[in-house]
């Protein structure tokens, strides 16, 4: 089915602004696709790789691993599937952090494992 995993196409990926960026890590993609696999249905992938002009046009932070493709942003509604994800995320990934409609997974080598952060 996907390109990239076996339910992921590498275009789920890529930058948002349309330029075509898309090289998103192998480490992460493989991660993902665990949840996926935990959780057995689909999960939609908010924000993937970022180029450095779209990061800055959305306010992002200016050191973000989704500029490197080292992160990705699962979307989520309501509380229970927001439990539900959290829980087929947690054994997977060392940094994580949760938003009001997105959780924030990456395998950024260069930042601190071992994390968990709250978006205001």
């Amino acid at each position: 089915m996907g390109d990239l995993t076996a339910n992921f196409n590498r275009a789920e990926y890529a930058c948002k602004c349309g330029c075509g960026k898309d090289d998103i890590k192998d480490e992460l993609a493989m991660k993902v696709q665990q949840v996926r696999d935990v959780l057995q249905r689909g999960i939609k992938i908010n924000s993937g790789v970022r180029c450095p002009d779209h990061n800055y046009s959305i306010a992002a932070n200016p050191t973000s691993s989704h500029i490197g493709g080292w992160a990705a942003d699962l979307s989520y509604s309501g509380s229970a599937q927001r439990y539900e994800l959290l829980n087929a995320i947690m054994p997977i990934f060392d940094r994580v952090g949760i938003a009001k409609t997105f959780i924030h997974v990456d395998v950024d080598p260069n930042k601190t494992a071992g994390v968990i952060w709250l978006y205001s």
